[in-house]
């Protein structure tokens, strides 16, 4: 008979066969744990890495969603003051879920900027049945912030 170290407990132990790694049939439970744990660990990683890339590319599709609606606002479409405030906070929604540090996030920030704005325009100018129509002044600007904010997202691509 040969004497091995446990590969679990590191105790020695004698073996007849070659192959065997442990002294017990304790170490060898402990040794299946060890492989399903490690085998959890990295399933569940992976998953993470899985869920953000695809929150990274649904809250994209949200943001172009919100750009082309900006966009369409602007160009003389006149709109409800409750949609305004429904993508001002879709905005700030989709802000907090970006990843930390990343240029989506700064333009998102940027887009929430252009949101307030056109807030705070709709909040003094809406009609009595609660529609908006943006003047030509304000249009501009935001279109201009809109050209760049888009200029940036294609610049990341």
């Amino acid at each position: 008979m040969r004497e091995k170290m446990c590969t679990i407990c590191k105790e020695p132990f004698t073996y007849k066969n070659k192959s065997k790694q442990y002294c017990s049939n304790a170490c060898k439970q402990q040794a299946l744990r060890n492989r399903q744990k490690v085998k959890l660990k990295q399933s569940a990683h992976s998953t993470e890495e899985l869920n953000g890339k695809y929150n990274v590319e649904l809250i994209n599709r949200m943001f172009n969603t919100c750009i082309k609606q900006t966009e369409a606002m602007c160009k003389g479409i006149s709109i409800h003051y409750s949609i305004i405030i429904f993508m001002k906070e879709m905005i700030q929604s989709l802000k907090l879920n970006a990843p930390v540090d990343s240029k989506l996030k700064k333009q998102l920030e940027r887009m929430k900027g252009i949101m307030t704005t056109l807030y705070k325009y709709s909040k003094n100018n809406q009609c009595e049945y609660g529609y908006v129509c943006f003047d030509q002044l304000t249009s501009d600007k935001t279109l201009n912030a809109i050209k760049q904010i888009k200029r940036h997202l294609q610049s990341r691509v």
